[in-house]
């Protein structure tokens, strides 16, 4: 049983090491990106100085909807309180019976929160943008909660500090491994990278989503997708590539673990390019046939 003053000091350390490490990872994605086409590309800081640059940029309001200024604090207020609920190896100060099916709706959440501020922008290359990202979401949401699904049937339950404890004791699976990788194939929407960036799609929304946006909320919003990229690989590496060491080395352990899987995605946007709509659609339902198995696999014991 987890003290409440160890719950509090997670609760308070968690959000501020998601806010401060995650903007590292625009800055490897970029540097991954310029390397392959054999450029120096900018430094890894290059995440942090966007920021602050937006930040001190001039706010231009599009719209007097209300919900323009409310939406960004909402989309990185719930994509960084999904990251209190994640475990590291065993270790979960706040974990309690269905905090999976948690994590998953805040992260939902966000991304609606999103999608409500490019529709409230009243452009209408914003509002194309918010309906596919709301498009995407509805694949890509299900895929990966069927996967997560499959280690809960294994485990028995839903407590994600739980799985990862049956996960890392008992191994790998049939069913586990497709799940796997059914989840490693939503994570490249999560991150809104190609050849999923139907939602921004600069060539033909010019930005979409976010083509409205300026100054400190278009920082909020860029912050609330490095908040996310971080926590779908810290949730991928923990559920399927568990393992149980003690502090620090857990976490040492997890950074390692998030760098190598997000540098992998990295690479896929470099090698991929952007698919239609409705090849996406088509592909995200192969997935889901392909986690459909891996749940019956699951229910009969493989």
């Amino acid at each position: 049983m987890v003290s409440w003053q160890v719950a509090l000091a997670w609760a308070i350390v968690t959000p501020l090491m998601l806010l401060a490490i995650s903007p590292f990872l625009d800055g490897l994605a970029r540097k991954i990106r310029a390397r392959l086409h054999s450029r120096v590309g900018p430094p890894l800081t290059q995440g942090y100085l966007d920021l602050v640059k937006l930040a001190g940029k001039t706010d231009v309001t599009p719209t007097a909807n209300a919900l323009t200024n409310f939406l960004p604090f909402l989309a990185l207020g719930s994509a960084v309180t999904a990251g209190v609920f994640l475990p590291i190896s065993d270790f979960a100060p706040l974990a309690f019976a269905g905090d999976l099916v948690v994590v998953l709706y805040l992260l939902g959440l966000s991304t609606v929160a999103v999608v409500l501020g490019g529709a409230a922008s009243g452009n209408p290359f914003g509002f194309l943008g918010a309906a596919r990202e709301l498009q995407l979401l509805l694949f890509v949401e299900p895929v990966l909660a069927f996967a997560l699904f499959v280690l809960a049937v294994k485990s028995g339950t839903f407590r994600l500090s739980e799985i990862v404890v049956w996960h890392a004791q008992n191994g790998y699976t049939l069913s586990t491994v497709l799940a796997g990788i059914s989840a490693f194939s939503a994570m490249l929407p999560y991150f809104g990278k190609l050849p999923f960036d139907l939602a921004e799609a600069e060539q033909e929304l010019m930005g979409g989503v976010l083509l409205e946006q300026a100054s400190w909320r278009l920082a909020l919003y860029r912050w609330t997708f490095f908040v996310k990229w971080f926590i779908v690989t810290w949730l991928f590496c923990e559920l399927f590539l568990p393992v149980i060491a003690p502090f620090p080395f857990n976490l040492l352990l997890l950074l390692v673990k998030v760098v190598v899987v997000f540098s992998i995605a990295s690479v896929l946007e470099t090698l991929l390019a952007r698919l239609r709509l409705d090849h996406a659609r088509a592909f995200f339902i192969h997935v889901a046939f392909f986690v459909l198995f891996a749940l019956a696999f699951a229910l009969i014991g493989a």
